[in-house]
């Protein structure tokens, strides 16, 4: 009778920790790991907002030469709302020879 006990109890407790343990590994985010993004996404909802867009032009501005520099795509020397939108996202992928 121990026993039938102490199994039903392991069982009830797995049955318990089992399903949390999916749920909450769903409900992760995952995050692009773009340096930039990491960096001025300051509320981590994985885009750069309004306000984070200002500060973003503001400190590529201030070194336009520096590790913002590949962010504009465009080289005019301004980020612009296009370029700072495709922050994050992956490149598109390249098709290869001989598929459509």
């Amino acid at each position: 009778m121990k026993k039938a006990s102490r199994l039903l109890a392991a069982l009830v407790v797995a049955s318990l920790l089992v399903p949390s343990a999916f749920a909450a590994k769903g409900n992760r985010k995952k995050q692009p790991d773009d340096p930039v993004l990491t960096k001025y996404d300051a509320n981590k909802n994985g885009k750069i907002d309004a306000d984070e867009a200002d500060t973003l032009k503001k400190a590529f501005e201030a070194d336009p030469k520096g590790e913002l520099a590949k962010l504009d795509t465009n080289h005019d020397g301004k980020l612009s709302d296009e370029e700072i939108a495709a922050i994050g996202t992956p490149p598109p992928k390249k098709k290869k020879k001989g598929t459509q």
